[in-house]
């Protein structure tokens, strides 16, 4: 089968490791893929994987001019940080009407090319926004997987939601996160419930799998300033409200008040992305590094010398990022929203809740060493049973039964 992708934005996102994720396993099966995105081209350590690789990758390049309309980047849906955008990047909200038809157009003229070359049998869009109704308008078949981001933009651009409704409704299947997703697909786009399909997400076993390093090492590696003797907590998230990142640093002073431990922070953004104008609490910061966006073999290390991760997350599709911890044999604490009360083995508690969440934290790595091998083997099983191959075979059927259903619409 030949498969096209298309994601709203480029990899270093949630959805792209999605992507990144069920394509590994599709070629690994013998199927053909193409993987369309838009990127503006800022340097980073894995670009070339990207840019490199033209057989696997057709990437809608930024800056550029269309129709007279001069784009400095490619558009978010909603204003969370982007680890391959510009700070404070526009969003499709903030498009004029005529910006927006020029990049409609721009869309269309760049979907057609790609499915021209590559011919997919079905095409595997990435969010319910505007890139979905364009192939429902070319008139491919596809299905649609959601990320919670796009439910999140239907609420936040009015404009938009038109495009949204007609990409999820010209849909074959689409897939959502977790029940409650569900649940809100259905009602926002106006869906049957047998169109709404349930496939949580999965993580790279290749990548995140446990692993005896020496933390002075990984420290040296990484430029980490910090007493190795002490635990390690990491966060993996951008720095956004969204993720929860100034509940975990309300909650820091009172984890370094009873047990003093370096926070190692992974994800794109600044503090200015979840303070605004306001001043930034660097007081409660203590101990607290910020490591910006790293490729996912560098966040593999850093997680292995770690006692615990944190996702503290108001709001989440689902939430690689704790099966990828769970991966490295790491208990998670995390938030109740999203799939995350399925899987987590550690802690789960409220969001907005910064003593629960140093409550949590404290009796992870207050545990004797026994208990912690208990748990850390109990989180690895888990982390297991959402392998990328079994969602992939998963996906592979409802590929199979969408095309099915387009065949005999046209029939």
């Amino acid at each position: 089968m030949r498969i096209l992708f298309t994601i709203t934005g480029p990899w270093g996102t949630g959805a792209a490791t999605v992507v990144d994720g069920v394509a590994k396993e599709l070629l690994r099966l013998g199927h053909q893929v193409k993987i369309l995105f838009p990127d503006l081209g800022l340097p980073s350590p894995d670009a070339e994987r990207y840019y490199g690789n033209t057989g696997l990758y057709h990437i809608i390049k930024f800056p550029r001019t269309h129709r007279g309309v001069h784009f400095h980047t490619f558009p978010l849906m909603i204003p969370d940080p982007n680890p391959r955008n510009l700070r404070g990047a526009w969003t499709y909200r903030d498009m004029t009407d005529a910006q927006l038809e020029a990049f409609k157009d721009l869309m269309r003229l760049e979907l057609r090319k790609a499915a021209r070359g590559f011919k997919p049998d079905i095409v595997a869009v990435q969010h319910a926004w505007l890139m979905g109704h364009i192939v429902r308008e070319l008139g491919l078949p596809y299905i649609v997987g959601t990320h919670n981001s796009d439910q999140m933009g239907f609420r936040f651009d009015e404009r938009m939601r038109p495009y949204a409704v007609s990409c999820a409704q010209g849909a074959g299947y689409v897939w959502a996160l977790s029940p409650a997703a569900k649940r809100d697909i259905r009602k926002l786009y106006g869906l049957p419930a047998g169109k709404v399909v349930l496939i949580p997400n999965g993580y790279d076993e290749d990548v995140f799998y446990p692993r005896r390093l020496d933390k002075r090492e990984v420290f040296a590696r990484y430029g980490i300033k910090a007493d190795p003797k002490l635990p390690v907590i990491s966060f993996v998230g951008k720095l956004s409200r969204t993720k929860g990142f100034d509940t975990l640093v309300d909650a820091n002073p009172l984890i370094q008040a009873q047990q003093p431990s370096t926070v190692l922070l992974f994800g794109s953004g600044a503090l200015e992305d979840v303070y605004g104008k306001a001043v930034a609490p660097r007081h409660k910061m203590k101990r607290m590094r910020l490591m910006g966006h790293l490729p996912p073999a560098a966040i593999s290390e850093c997680l292995n010398i770690s006692d615990v991760s944190v996702l503290p997350s108001r709001h989440e599709g689902f939430g690689v990022a704790a099966l990828e911890a769970m991966g490295c044999g790491v208990p998670v604490v995390a938030t109740r929203v999203g799939h995350f009360e399925h899987f987590v083995v550690g802690g789960l508690i409220e969001p907005d809740d910064p003593r629960d969440l140093a409550r949590a934290t404290l009796e992870i790595l207050a545990d004797s060493p026994r208990a912690r091998q208990v748990t850390s083997i109990r989180a690895y099983e888990t982390a297991l049973t959402y392998s990328w191959r079994s969602s992939t075979i998963q996906r592979l059927a409802y590929y199979k039964r969408a095309l099915a259903k387009a065949a005999r619409s046209r029939g």
